[in-house]
């Protein structure tokens, strides 16, 4: 990224909360050596560049916050992966989340009523890009391939990859 454009939303480290969005207040080109950005909270903050490769990691449009595949985000990098997943948790109160054919888990540490008879009879039969991200979907998927493709298939199966939040 050599270039970045008036009102382009960033993301910039931060002691406390690993990550913070900002978004550009004037448009910068090679050579300079500082943003400067404005945080969600409104507070302007000058963010220093030694080269191009030191520019903030984009922010991905608004249009994108909470999608149910990271792999469909414009911008897939560690901000942007992290604030999907908390987006996704805190607001939409879900602990699943696809990246691909991999299954993204939050571990919420608490009983969720998103196991019972009624969500095994949902994701039945179901492909696993019809409905909202969730193990049942994965395994309904492994089931499918197994039955069509034998054991040999077993390489291109969906799979799980869980994050405990302490």
């Amino acid at each position: 990224m050599a270039s970045l454009e008036l009102y382009t939303s960033v993301w910039i480290p931060d002691p406390d909360a690993v990550w913070v969005s900002a978004v550009l207040l004037q448009d910068y080109s090679p050579g300079q050596k500082q943003l400067l950005l404005q945080l969600t909270e409104g507070k302007e903050v000058c963010y220093p560049v030694e080269s191009s490769a030191d520019l903030p990691p984009p922010g991905n449009p608004d249009m994108l916050e909470g999608e149910n595949d990271l792999t469909a985000l414009s911008f897939l990098h560690e901000p942007a992966v992290l604030h999907n997943l908390r987006v996704r948790f805190l607001d939409y109160s879900s602990i699943y989340t696809y990246c691909g054919i991999v299954l993204v888990a939050i571990n919420p540490y608490d009983q969720l009523p998103i196991y019972g008879e009624e969500v095994i009879d949902a994701y039945s039969g179901q492909d696993m890009g019809d409905m909202e991200p969730h193990i049942f979907s994965v395994a309904e998927e492994a089931y499918r391939t197994m039955t069509r493709s034998g054991v040999e298939g077993w390489a291109s199966l969906p799979y799980t990859f869980t994050i405990s939040c302490f």
